[in-house]
């Protein structure tokens, strides 16, 4: 099966932040053929709608319960769609008037900042503004979900399974190169050896695809060899109202507001 991974951009030009991996998953193997970079968000949101495949995708795919309570919003579907009817700046002026305090600081357990799962992977809140900008990475990528759920795409674990459609997945490449014990970096090399040896799962990545053009492209690699490997370890497209062994008590509770990050073991 195809499977894909992306790496994503909140900025205002995204001309060189964003770019995807292309993957066919068979058992054990996965064979990345294609590094594609997106002169912009649509050209992403299009190769998602007309692949009908997986995708992981490195962006928050929703803020906190707490938060949400505090801008008045009934829930996720209403968030999606808010974002997609709000500019940056008046997206901005919403979180900064909903009396959201400031959500600076890596994440070390829940609050109205931190999701469960940003805690359990220790990522930045999903609200921070400044280095990285994460508000408006978050903005983005809501008005990305909102308009391709407006085509028919699925997103885990808020929508039902539909395998005729395009399957959505948040992944944080992050995670991964510190479960591998390795730095970020463009070389792929270290990379592929080390995730063999850790996950039993083999990733073919051909010698000109090896040297990424940016760490951003090799994001996207482990976008897509993180989803794989949930694809076939965990078997996720068989059921998505089962809990997985990855999924903490509190984020399975706060499922549908805050979402779930697949992440390796």
């Amino acid at each position: 099966m195809k499977v894909y991974g992306a790496d994503f951009s909140g900025a205002r030009d995204a001309s060189r932040g964003i770019y995807y991996a292309r993957g066919t998953l068979q058992q054990e193997t996965l064979v990345i053929d294609q590094i594609v970079p997106c002169d912009d968000r649509l050209d992403l949101m299009a190769a998602i709608h007309f692949s009908e495949a997986p995708w992981g995708l490195d962006f928050p795919f929703s803020i906190t319960q707490e938060a949400l309570e505090l801008l008045n919003l009934k829930g996720w579907a209403e968030l999606v769609e808010a974002a997609a009817g709000y500019k940056r700046s008046d997206f901005d002026s919403l979180i900064s008037a909903g009396g959201i305090p400031s959500c600076e600081v890596r994440c070390p357990g829940p609050s109205v900042c931190c999701r469960a799962v940003d805690a359990g992977i220790k990522a930045f809140s999903p609200l921070k503004r400044t280095n990285p900008n994460m508000r408006m990475m978050t903005y983005t990528g809501l008005k990305l979900l909102c308009y391709l759920r407006r085509l028919g795409s699925a997103v885990y674990p808020f929508d039902r399974l539909d395998k005729n459609a395009s399957r959505l997945y948040e992944v944080y490449p992050s995670h991964t190169w510190l479960r591998l014990g390795l730095p970020r970096q463009s070389f792929l090399g270290p990379f592929v050896e080390r995730f063999q040896s850790k996950y039993g799962m083999k990733v073919e990545i051909a010698d000109h695809l090896l040297q990424a053009d940016s760490i951003d492209a090799a994001d996207a690699v482990v976008a897509c060899s993180t989803l794989a490997y949930g694809l076939n370890h965990y078997v996720l497209e068989t059921d998505w109202s089962y809990k997985h062994a990855w999924i903490s008590d509190s984020e399975w509770q706060r499922r549908h507001q805050e979402g779930l990050v697949l992440k390796v073991n």
